[in-house]
């Protein structure tokens, strides 16, 4: 698609695009993608806003051309008004009495289900300790949340074709596909659109003496060779495996270093999971967390967005390991479009479309789930073959375009440029919104204690009238 084409399609819609998570120097994922999507519809011809939690705290240059507003705790009243004064709202799932207002509001709702977050939060929890009435509250609030945009959404995007028939599934169950399809859409390309994670067009600044790379000499000897973890430690990962199989690679490669790019995630609400707390636990039980020279590095900030080039090029492969879960299925491992755009080789358990495709052009070699002798192996193959790193370099800095930005939003553009509504939302019952409210009462009460209810019955009966 052209980019006049574009920015012609674009002219004089107002887009509002909402970051659930804060846009800062430091950030994960959500917050990554909904700054890029800004910027490309910025970029197309789109007046943008892009509204987050709290003012933008750095990264300034990053939103020129895009407005800024804040909502503070997401309310009804709040994204309605940041709505109507919109063409086009393109959002994650919001609580249900948010998008209940959203969906009173005269702009056309695209909802972004890059995320399943009902399907993580079964991988977040199954080994966490707790509450079980509690682990299962929080799953039915994630399930109903999904359920409303689907009901309410007028278009959504996803993160591969896996996720497309999975979601067009689920449409097909919310009553979303309707007679008339065939005649209108048949492919339902004008229902749900593929938007990958992307990578930056340009190239990361390559490392000079000026911006040196940032682990070697630093975190770790010169002559390491140096492993990346390069995204958070969640429990559908399986750092332990990854850990154990470096531990009997380094008996016969002791150069062999992993270095952890950030082990507290810049979300104040966020806490450790297990997978952390056991990877950190056995790390130490072997040892590699010892003396002046450990073969494990945990760096304990999140690395500021803008730096991380610089422990990427500093590197000699990326290592991530999961589990075979639904999790995996649906994935998209955002954290390898960084591996790609700096053409780092990886080691991966396969798994996930995104996975599936860097073994398959040479930019990854896969490891079997659990199998930490398999980890030895491939680590010590990895240390011990610089012509084959080179290689799978290569290889990933091919397959890095496929993902610029600038290709993966081109159906955001053509559900923006769509500013008529689809069929008439189905409106959200009252009774619905009700349940939902004392649903999260209910999760407040478990999982602050009885002395919460007040303010959180006061906040419920809000929402439902809202």
């Amino acid at each position: 698609m052209a980019e006049n084409t574009s920015a012609e399609r674009l002219a004089g819609r107002r887009v509002l695009v909402v970051a659930n998570e804060q846009v800062a120097e430091r950030m994960a994922g959500p917050a990554i993608r909904s700054l890029n999507l800004a910027r490309q519809l910025a970029d197309r011809g789109a007046s943008v806003t892009l509204a987050m939690p709290a003012a933008p705290s750095g990264l300034l240059d990053q939103l020129d051309g895009i407005d800024d507003a804040t909502f503070d705790t997401p309310s009804a009243r709040r994204f309605r008004e940041l709505a109507d004064a919109h063409d086009v709202v393109v959002t994650q799932p919001q609580r249900v009495d948010v998008m209940r207002g959203l969906s009173r509001a005269r702009a056309r709702i695209v909802y972004d289900l890059y995320v399943p977050s009902f399907v993580e939060r079964i991988a977040q929890l199954g080994t966490e300790p707790g509450d079980e009435r509690l682990k299962r509250r929080l799953l039915e609030r994630d399930r109903l949340e999904y359920a409303t945009a689907l009901q309410l959404g007028d278009a959504f995007v996803c993160a591969s074709e896996r996720q497309r028939d999975h979601w067009l599934g689920a449409l097909g169950q919310a009553g979303r596909l309707d007679l008339h399809l065939l005649e209108r859409d048949p492919r339902a390309d004008a229902l749900v659109g593929v938007v990958p994670f992307g990578v930056a067009d340009q190239a990361p600044e390559p490392l000079t003496v000026d911006a040196a790379g940032a682990i070697r000499g630093t975190l770790v000897p010169e002559d390491s060779i140096v492993l990346l973890w390069t995204g958070g430690l969640w429990n559908w990962f399986d750092p332990v495996v990854v850990v154990e199989g470096l531990a009997k690679a380094r008996e016969t490669e002791p150069r062999l270093r992993l270095v952890v790019m950030g082990m507290h995630h810049p979300e104040a609400h966020w806490e450790e999971q297990d997978a952390s707390r056991r990877m950190r636990e056995h790390a130490a039980e072997l040892g590699l967390l010892d003396g002046d020279d450990p073969g494990v590095v945990l760096c304990d900030t999140w690395i500021p967005y803008l730096e991380r080039h610089r422990y990427l090029l500093d590197a000699d492969a990326g290592v991530s390991a999961h589990h075979d879960t639904l999790e995996t299925r649906f994935s998209f491992r955002t954290r390898f479009l960084d591996h790609l755009w700096t053409g780092l080789p990886t080691l991966t358990t396969p798994g996930g479309e995104l996975a599936d495709a860097m073994v398959q052009c040479g930019a990854a070699l896969p490891v079997d789930e659990g199998d930490a002798e398999a980890w030895r192996i491939a680590l010590l193959k990895l240390a011990g073959d610089p012509d084959l790193r080179a290689q799978m370099s290569v290889a990933a800095r091919e397959l890095a375009p496929t993902y610029y930005w600038s290709r993966v939003s081109d159906p955001l553009v053509d559900l923006v440029a769509a500013t008529q509504p689809g069929a008439p939302r189905q409106p959200l019952g009252r009774l619905a919104l009700l349940r939902y409210a004392w649903l999260l009462v209910r999760i407040r009460a478990q999982a602050k204690g009885i002395g919460s209810l007040g303010s959180a019955v006061r906040g419920a009966s809000g929402r439902a009238r809202s």
